[in-house]
């Protein structure tokens, strides 16, 4: 028979790794969702790139998700931790999240540039059809 003690730190184990697999299972879900977003996004992309780009919005969409998650913990605790070297050095240095956070941002900026650049090139002037309705307004006879 197990002691109370090793019955609650096996429970709190237990607690602990369903914790892990169910934020997991979420952020897979929200993943796929942001994988969807922007595949509606970029539909109108050739389909021979649309095949090469694939991984590139998977990457996107992992990075987005990720950021989020970073932002959260950002906002929580600060952009910047102490930190002691030894007796005499010690500091304020810039928080890994927000170092993780820059570092993505730089990656996720590069891969939606890819993204954009195989979108179909649109003219830069929007040719607008003349459907007469200016003419028949101008051409009326005051009454």
């Amino acid at each position: 028979m197990i002691s109370e003690e090793e019955f609650e730190k096996e429970e709190c184990r237990r607690e602990a790794e369903y914790d892990s697999v169910s934020n997991y299972v979420e952020k897979q879900k929200r993943i796929k969702k942001e994988i969807g977003r922007l595949r509606r996004l970029f539909k109108e992309i050739d389909e021979n790139k649309k095949k090469l780009v694939d991984s590139t919005i998977a990457d996107v969409a992992f990075l987005t998700i990720t950021m989020q998650d970073l932002r959260e913990q950002i906002v929580r605790n600060g952009t910047t931790v102490e930190y002691k070297n030894g007796e005499n050095q010690w500091g304020v240095k810039q928080s890994p999240d927000a170092q993780l956070y820059l570092q993505m941002s730089q990656k996720q900026t590069q891969a939606m540039k890819i993204l954009v650049d195989c979108l179909p090139k649109t003219p830069n002037k929007q040719v607008i059809k003349d459907d007469g309705f200016d003419d028949f307004v101008n051409g009326r006879e005051d009454i």
